[in-house]
């Protein structure tokens, strides 16, 4: 326990050393490029691959933890599992679906909550450019990348040591939770709102994770999370 409890903290500082470059990132960038026709499009794009650099050697970190164990969680290949009663959003014994329906139909609520979130925080500010379909093609490459970032840092780190050590499954989800939960206060979507969307959705992700063994649903449900946030700040945003 004194092992998993080092490692534990070891993946915190990690977590919280990315988090830091994270803000700083954001407003700091390492290079610039001028290749694109947004200062927003060029802004994200040196922000995209720093990050996917820096997520890199998280995985190095998590996997040098796990004596590469952690690998295996980063498969796209597993996308079905037992789903575990969760009667508290629904989900009882008698449920019979799996994670390749539960993946589905959460993917689209979510959506669709995101969507809501992002109209009333984000197009309050009109719309002051028009998505052309090159723009909105990077604009699906960095979700992908952010998207992957994100889950790497967020749900992949704890998960993977819980994992390991034979933890249970809620430390992950719950450190995932209050984590992305609490950095969403300055994010969009933001304040109360976005916190609590992306607490639950942090706890559903990793829990997707735990359940299927794999990365599938947890990246693709907040990829499409990504895709409407980045088209709507795209929209608003010189």
């Amino acid at each position: 326990m004194k092992k998993a409890a080092t490692h534990v903290g070891i993946t915190i500082v990690v977590v919280g050393l990315m988090i830091a470059s994270i803000i700083y990132l954001m407003s700091n960038s390492l290079f610039t490029v001028t290749w694109f026709g947004t200062n927003y499009l060029n802004r994200v794009f040196s922000y995209q691959v720093t990050t996917l650099a820096l997520s890199l050697v998280i995985i190095l970190v998590i996997a040098l933890l796990t004596r590469f164990q952690s690998l295996r969680l980063l498969s796209v290949t597993r996308i079905d599992g037992e789903v575990l009663p969760e009667p508290w959003i629904g989900i009882s014994n008698k449920n019979k679906d799996t994670w390749k329906t539960l993946g589905r139909n959460m993917a689209i609520v979510i959506s669709v909550v995101t969507a809501i979130a992002i109209y009333f925080q984000v197009y309050r500010n009109g719309v002051i450019q028009t998505l052309t379909l090159g723009s909105f093609l990077l604009i699906l490459v960095y979700a992908l990348t952010n998207s992957f970032v994100e889950e790497v840092t967020f749900r992949h780190t704890f998960a993977s040591i819980v994992e390991y050590h034979n933890l249970n499954p809620y430390l992950s989800k719950a450190l995932s939770a209050l984590i992305f939960g609490g950095v969403h206060y300055l994010g969009t979507p933001g304040k109360i709102p976005g916190v609590l969307l992306a607490g639950f959705l942090g706890w559903f992700l990793s829990k997707s994770i735990h359940e299927t063994k794999g990365f599938f649903w947890a990246w693709l449900i907040h990829f499409l999370q990504d895709v409407i946030i980045m088209t709507a700040l795209f929209l608003t945003l010189p």
